[in-house]
């Protein structure tokens, strides 16, 4: 069996495991661990998803977020852009999805994330 042939059953199995499972409707574990990666640390996930916007061109997409109580959805592409490879990782290991129901899930999940992460930095900054 070549490596491609093997690529694609496992993604076949990956696909209907996660339809199975309805792992790209259940976004409440990954919410959990997106919010704590965000926070932890004084934001240090915030400021490497911030850090990445800048290097990729996509400032104004996550102040859009940050600054908005209603947005779309994003795309596959800005989540790879924004979230570090091993941080997609870890967040389908913490969740217990797979990691492309992950990013399925983090195009919904990214962006109100920031835009909490915004709000709560602003009320302990009004309440200290």
């Amino acid at each position: 069996m070549t490596a491609s042939t093997t690529d694609k059953i496992s993604s076949t199995l990956t696909a209907v495991a996660d339809t199975v499972t309805a792992a790209t409707t259940d976004k409440s574990g990954l919410s959990s661990a997106l919010i704590h990666y965000l926070e932890r640390n004084n934001n240090a996930g915030q400021a490497t998803v911030r850090q990445h916007a800048e290097q990729h061109g996509l400032q104004s997409v996550v102040s859009h977020w940050e600054n908005h109580a209603v947005m779309e959805p994003t795309t596959e592409d800005v989540v790879q852009k924004l979230l570090p490879s091993e941080v997609i990782d870890r967040l389908a290991a913490e969740s217990g999805l797979s990691r492309s129901a992950t990013i399925t899930n983090l195009q919904e999940v990214l962006p109100p994330a920031c835009r909490t992460d915004k709000v709560d930095t602003q009320r302990k900054a009004r309440q200290a």
